[in-house]
């Protein structure tokens, strides 16, 4: 008989089973872009659109006072007057949307009519005060997007919002350091080459880039120090960066369509007021969103689980 007619067809080759870390990575993406939309939504909802408007509110309130006590801090505690020219620096360069020299200019006179008569406790503490006003809607905020059943008392949410001030102010001065750090490093490499214009281009785009990490690590702590239920920092962290990397995006889109707007031709004198208020609610959505991102990936953690056993028993 024929050899061929005994041969057996060779088994066909079977493509490796999927891992079960690369099942549950493709799993979360899909879920993330299946939940986006509903968080997406939730921002247009009536409670979200007033917390919002109060965090900007306050934000408004509390950016004036917290830059006066950086710059104080900077010049009365520090003797740091490096520290001070980097952090208008900042403003001009990076920060501000609109009228950089006009805030610039006035928060100088401020801060020298501070220095010729002193600065009192008193003084301090009411900007401490001042500065802590954005923490408190920003908690209940939290609180919602976290389905927080027990919030703080009063007390605690004003003693928490105060004590973050200092914090957040540390942050800000690492930022101003490594700026400062830099620019003195482009001075003398690049300086001499291109200039001082050049030398501190350079410096600005790369305190920009090794700044990025800072800002995300403040916003990964405000989500996890001001609900009053601390939720998983695994489920946080994912979200405080891609906050922190559309939060950047965002902030130059803004700036780039300033000019179309044109708030100076609508509310004339008032447009600098309104284009920081805008600001602020644009940034306090993109806040809110990284906060109901991860508090639906945290429910839907807490409900695969119990999927799956219902599956098993099936």
């Amino acid at each position: 008989m024929p050899a061929d007619l005994h041969a057996h067809p060779a088994p066909a080759q079977l493509s490796p089973a999927a891992t079960p870390a690369q099942l549950d990575f493709f799993y979360r993406i899909g879920l993330t872009a299946r939940r986006i939309f509903p968080a997406i939504a939730d921002l247009a909802s009536n409670e979200v659109y007033v917390f919002a408007s109060a965090i900007a509110f306050n934000a408004l309130l509390a950016f004036y006072p917290f830059l006066l006590l950086t710059l104080l801090t900077c010049r009365e505690l520090l003797h740091w007057s490096a520290g001070v020219e980097t952090t208008f620096f900042l403003l001009k360069a990076a920060y501000l949307p609109v009228a950089e020299d006009f805030i610039v200019r006035n928060l100088r006179v401020a801060l020298d009519e501070h220095a010729s008569r002193g600065v009192a406790l008193f003084s301090v503490v009411a900007l401490i005060f001042t500065s802590a006003g954005i923490f408190t809607p920003l908690e209940l905020a939290l609180n919602r997007a976290w389905r927080v059943k027990r919030p703080r008392s009063g007390w605690k949410s004003q003693l928490l919002a105060m004590a973050l001030v200092p914090a957040c102010g540390a942050g800000f001065l690492a930022i101003v350091a490594l700026t400062a750090g830099l620019q003195w490093l482009a001075t003398q490499t690049i300086g001499s080459v291109g200039g001082a214009r050049a030398a501190s281009l350079a410096a600005l785009v790369v305190a920009k880039a090794l700044s990025l990490p800072i800002a995300i690590g403040m916003l990964f702590g405000l989500y996890m120090v001001l609900p009053s239920e601390r939720p998983a920092a695994r489920r946080v962290l994912p979200m405080a960066v891609w906050v922190g990397l559309l939060w950047e995006v965002a902030h130059y889109i803004f700036v780039a369509l300033l000019p179309l707007i044109n708030f100076r031709k609508t509310y004339g004198p008032f447009y600098v007021t309104v284009s920081l208020v805008m600001w602020a609610f644009i940034s306090s959505l993109l806040l809110l969103l990284g906060a109901n991102l991860a508090a639906l990936d945290a429910a839907s953690g807490a409900a695969r689980p119990k999927r799956n056993e219902q599956a098993e028993t099936a």
